[in-house]
């Protein structure tokens, strides 16, 4: 068996609290980009179908906690991996204006809607790309993976024998480790436990993983 080595790690009341902050410093551009989410989830199958602006909100909360945890705030770019209707990437490029942030999806209508919801959020520091992770030529000299459920972690072990140094930052469940068990690169996780601060049902079994390559020196 592979000897990937996993961290518990814990979220601070500091980092909680700068989670409230990222909402009430952008409520208005994240209202708005969950008002166009709702509309344009009509359009196409972005989310469930039976989603509301409550359930999109939880959503756009939940993107949120990947950016207070570790060496995110060290990251200058980020590419998302299978964005899907944006997410976590929007919100986190609302939030973080500094950072470049390139959304990833394979499906022409769902990377128009991302396209369509950046320009009227007015985001100069984000694009969608029709393609995968796979084939995306990465241009910045230094970035992170983002992904919310949309890459299993054999997929990103590939991904990180290409880009060794790009750290990843997923909204994964508690059956990764799991999917562990097919990934044949020794990985370092980093694994914050949502559900362990929020007793919503929504966050239930929800993590936040930091992944990347496991060095020799951090194998003990």
């Amino acid at each position: 068996m592979i000897p990937h080595k996993i961290v518990p790690k814990f979220f601070s009341d500091m980092m909680l609290e700068s989670v409230n902050n990222l909402i009430e410093v952008n409520e208005e551009q994240l209202s708005k980009y969950a008002d166009m989410l709702l509309w344009w989830n009509e359009k196409v199958n972005l989310l469930s179908r039976n989603s509301d602006k409550k359930s999109i909100e939880k959503h756009i909360v939940h993107s949120l906690f990947l950016g207070v945890v570790g060496s995110f705030a060290r990251e200058k770019a980020f590419v998302d991996i299978g964005s899907g209707g944006g997410l976590p990437g929007i919100p986190l490029a609302i939030c973080f204006p500094e950072k470049q942030f390139e959304l990833l999806d394979r499906t022409a209508r769902k990377c128009a809607a991302m396209n369509d919801m950046i320009g009227q959020l007015a985001l100069k520091n984000t694009a969608a790309h029709q393609t995968d992770a796979g084939m995306f030529h990465v241009k910045h000299t230094s970035f992170g993976w983002t992904s919310k459920h949309a890459i299993k972690l054999s997929e990103f072990a590939t991904l990180s024998e290409k880009y060794p140094h790009a750290k990843a930052y997923f909204l994964k469940g508690e059956d990764y480790k799991e999917e562990l068990k097919d990934v044949s690169l020794p990985l370092k996780v980093l694994e914050f436990k949502i559900d362990d601060y929020l007793e919503d049902p929504f966050y239930d079994g929800k993590r936040v993983l930091i992944l990347e390559q496991l060095q020799a020196g951090d194998q003990s």
